[in-house]
């Protein structure tokens, strides 16, 4: 079997000058290939015979990567089962023996990557937005049960901060056959803001990886470690005009839509998909005519909410004194109990069991949730005793 591999060539319609001092990427120590991000960075290859990168990010199961790598030749997508993922390759040589490789079990894209490929061709950037896949294995970890971090806004991440960013993956393309350093795993380093061009698509001058690269995993460097923000979708280099260039496919919450879609035919989305948490700072007092407040705190949830189902219970005289209310980390609040009048009769002890939560649908779930009980009439006083909401993101 031949292998070739997908060349990225385009001319940006906005073209940034560029002295010719372009970054280009190095190989990897091998000393370094369990550490992030490159034990998260492995190589594709299709069953059209093309080669690509893609990483593991977000769920052990998971190969994030560029949709032109699971496009064929005849026009259409790929069929399940397609692709073959060799993790932490570092070889000097392309793995002759494709059985070697995982199969992947299936994958997701964007519906408007294949209408604009045939409108615009693929080497558009209206086309390059939707350049962007999540593959998925549905029985096996990809990386060995780990999986690297993500930033929930790619583009903000590469285009503002002048954070450090790294590209890891297998720019072939680069060398001649047979060369040594062909099918070794690299990093292409660089600080400079990306901009955007269209849509999710980012652009940036005077880095240039090569053919052989798409679908390379676009790291941004948050909180002390390397988080995915995108995928590497083009390359071009131009020697005799002194310009290169690159184009990423950045992570938005289009994308998110896909990983969440490839979380569930995993079967093993785990708590990235659904969380029960319950509220710090309880049992608590509920003083007369006053209030109190208890946090929850939300984390490694993907995707959006989808909805929430909420449970309280209070020690009190009178449930019809208390009002609940639940703020999200956005800061929009929603009632979920009123008080009752003291000319209208109350029973005590109020308890909420999975009560359905609207208002909240279509927000990020991840950070500090507030809820709050006030004791709206005199008289009496009581505990919160417990309090707990399960999100689920979709």
């Amino acid at each position: 079997m031949s292998f070739k591999i997908l060349p990225r060539l385009f001319i940006l319609l906005c073209v940034h000058s560029t002295a010719f001092a372009q970054i280009v990427p190095s190989p990897i120590d091998p000393a370094n290939i369990e550490n992030s991000p490159y034990v998260y960075t492995g190589l594709i290859e299709s069953d059209d015979g093309y080669i690509g990168s893609g990483s593991v990010a977000v769920h052990p199961k998971l190969v994030l990567g560029c949709a032109h790598m699971n496009y064929g030749d005849n026009g259409a997508w790929l069929p399940a089962r397609s692709l073959r993922w060799f993790w932490k390759w570092n070889q000097d040589s392309y793995p002759v023996d494709s059985s070697t490789g995982m199969m992947l079990t299936g994958y997701y894209y964007f519906s408007q990557y294949q209408k604009n490929v045939r409108w615009l061709g693929m080497d558009a950037p209206w086309t390059f937005q939707f350049d962007f896949v999540a593959n998925y294995s549905a029985t096996q970890n990809t990386a060995g049960g780990y999986a690297g971090k993500w930033v929930k806004d790619g583009e903000q991440s590469l285009t503002t901060g002048g954070s450090n960013k790294l590209i890891s993956g297998y720019p072939s393309g680069r060398y001649n056959e047979g060369d040594p350093n062909e099918y070794r795993m690299h990093a292409t380093e660089f600080n400079k803001d990306m901009y955007k061009d269209t849509g999710n698509y980012l652009g940036l001058d005077g880095v240039e990886t090569g053919s052989g690269n798409s679908g390379g995993p676009v790291w941004v460097w948050k909180n002390e470690e390397w988080a995915f923000a995108g995928v590497l979708v083009s390359g071009a280099e131009f020697k005799t005009s002194q310009w290169s260039t690159i184009g990423v496919c950045s992570l938005n919450k289009q994308g998110w839509g896909l990983i969440t879609s490839a979380l569930r035919k995993t079967g093993t989305p785990g708590s990235l998909l659904k969380q029960t948490v319950s509220a710090e700072n309880v049992p608590a007092p509920i003083p007369d005519q006053s209030s109190i407040s208890g946090k929850f705190n939300v984390s490694g949830l993907v995707g959006v909410i989808q909805g929430i189902k909420f449970s309280l219970a209070t020690t009190h005289q009178r449930a019809g004194d208390l009002i609940v209310t639940l703020r999200s980390p956005s800061g929009k609040t929603v009632t979920i109990t009123k008080a009752v009048a003291p000319s209208k009769s109350s029973k005590p002890n109020l308890v909420l069991i999975a009560k359905k939560v609207n208002g909240f649908s279509g927000l990020d779930a991840n950070g500090t949730w507030t809820v709050g009980v006030r004791d709206a009439y005199a008289n009496n006083i009581g505990i919160l005793e417990s309090a707990s909401m399960e999100i689920t993101t979709q």
